[in-house]
């Protein structure tokens, strides 16, 4: 199963830890990517204009100052920097399979060493243009690579599968609009939150995809677990390095867990509407 993420506006700042090293993040093929918004991100950090192209207010300004010397700051795994809403609720630990999206990073998993950062997906940076545009061809150009060299060495190829290539595990697709910077392919599920009247909600439903995420994940651990009781632990292990779990979980059924649901499908697209018990 694939849970692609956004990353959170709240983050938590490490007080202490390694520097960044991007050629330690997973998905070293985005590290050329990588320096190069990096670099940017640092010189506009220090410009007079940092606030109006970054697109924060006032009260950020002294995060977006501090940027400028982000290759000193400590880091930690990704899983302890994001703590917004739906950080909170899905309660990751860094052995979760989870792919994070970021305006800086591209994507990471939840064990990365990040510091913390104000980059949104939605921001334009000058000389590199739209970061949504240039990590949607990042992304597509090492996918492709991936998917070429996984091809000659019978590799798993995550990139590619986050860019839309077949696989046959479904995709579970959290993200908010800024970061749906790939389109899902194969079998895929989204989700949407809405109140007693049938109105969508917006900021609670971030909350409620952090739980559906450990629900999900929590799921998937067991199904590993019992699974592993008659498996072989290299057979088990095979799987998980090839992102396939032992597994097939029924994301519908994890959702029912939350609330009343209601599901649509979609040739391969299905989305699920929560009511939530407390609603």
């Amino acid at each position: 199963m694939h849970i692609l993420l956004p990353p959170s506006e709240g983050k938590t700042a490490p007080s202490d830890g390694p520097t960044l090293d991007l050629t330690r993040l997973s998905f070293p093929e985005l590290t050329q990517a990588r320096r190069k918004v990096l670099s940017k991100l640092i010189e506009v950090s220090g410009s007079d204009d940092a606030g109006r192209i970054l697109k924060v207010g006032k009260r950020i300004l002294p995060e977006v100052a501090a940027q400028r010397e982000i290759l000193d700051m400590p880091c930690a795994p990704a899983c302890e920097v994001y703590t917004g809403v739906l950080y909170q609720a899905a309660r990751l630990r860094a052995d979760d399979r989870v792919i994070i999206f970021s305006g800086l990073f591209g994507i990471t998993t939840a064990a990365d060493l990040i510091p913390t950062y104000r980059l949104s997906m939605n921001v334009t940076l000058p000389g590199i243009g739209s970061l949504r545009q240039f990590w949607r061809h990042e992304l597509a150009k090492a996918g492709r690579n991936e998917a070429h060299s996984s091809n000659e060495s019978n590799e798993s190829n995550t990139i590619a599968q986050v860019d839309g290539a077949e696989s046959p595990q479904p995709t579970v697709d959290m993200r908010s609009g800024a970061y749906q910077v790939t389109a899902p392919q194969g079998q895929w599920w989204s989700m949407s939150v809405v109140d007693s009247h049938g109105n969508v909600i917006t900021h609670a439903a971030k909350h409620y995809r952090g739980l559906l995420t450990r629900a999900l994940l929590d799921a998937e651990h067991s199904a590993h677990s019992e699974r592993s009781d008659s498996w072989s632990k290299e057979a088990c292990n095979a799987l998980c390095n090839a992102g396939r779990t032992p597994e097939c979980i029924d994301v519908e059924q994890v959702a029912r867990s939350l609330g009343r649901i209601e599901a649509t499908h979609d040739g391969r697209r299905h989305c699920i509407t929560l009511l939530p018990e407390s609603a």
